[in-house]
């Protein structure tokens, strides 16, 4: 389910990006790798379902993004798939031949993020999120978002990403300095031993 080749960040005209495909998005390390290799936008493309994942979809890419101080553009597929052959989804429900995105695209939208309005300062990075229910978005470091696409039709959000604000909140917020990458990186190490012993500390009453 998750490959092997690292983290990569590709560095273009339009800043460093990087891709965290559909399911890597419930791996908060996934996200950490990118931000750690220096990504300023990340991509997340998924194929995921709405029942599924409804109660997440809103709320990891934007975590990602303030964690990591980047930008990260939530994608998913569009509609409702139909199989020839019935199949069940391991939730204990009748086999089904449908499966419904969570999400679908919308008409063009675009966002001015992060610019300045006079006598105003500068705007959030992204407008705050409306009332619809969670369809594709981008979200900021600065723990903004877009409004999100509608879910019943094909579109294309423009998003105009001001990239100085992944420096600024990394040293707005000083997450990097204040992490302890040492002690994550030991407690990594041994985990994956077939040693490992949890560190827990037990009440003296049991």
């Amino acid at each position: 389910m998750e490959g092997d080749t690292g983290h990569p960040v590709f560095e273009t005209a339009y800043g460093r990006i990087a891709v965290n495909i559909c399911y890597g998005r419930h791996h908060p390390l996934n996200w950490m790798g990118f931000g750690l290799n220096g990504a300023e936008i990340v991509f997340n493309p998924s194929a995921t379902v709405g029942e599924l994942s409804e109660p997440m979809w809103p709320i990891e890419a934007r975590n990602a993004a303030i964690a990591n101080s980047y930008f990260v553009a939530a994608i998913n597929r569009v509609g409702t798939e139909t199989f020839p052959r019935e199949f069940t989804s391991g939730d204990g429900k009748p086999a089904h031949k449908a499966r419904a995105r969570i999400n679908t695209h919308a008409r063009a939208a675009e966002d001015r993020c992060g610019q300045r309005r006079p006598g105003r300062g500068a705007t959030p990075a992204l407008e705050r999120p409306t009332g619809r229910r969670s369809a594709r978005y981008v979200a900021a470091p600065d723990a903004s978002r877009t409004p999100s696409l509608a879910r019943d039709m094909d579109g294309l959000m423009v998003a105009d990403l001001d990239l100085n604000l992944c420096r600024q909140y990394k040293d707005k917020w000083g997450f990097r300095m204040t992490a302890r990458y040492d002690m994550y990186a030991k407690l990594l190490g041994s985990y994956v031993r077939h040693d490992f012993q949890p560190q827990v500390i037990k009440d003296p009453s049991l």
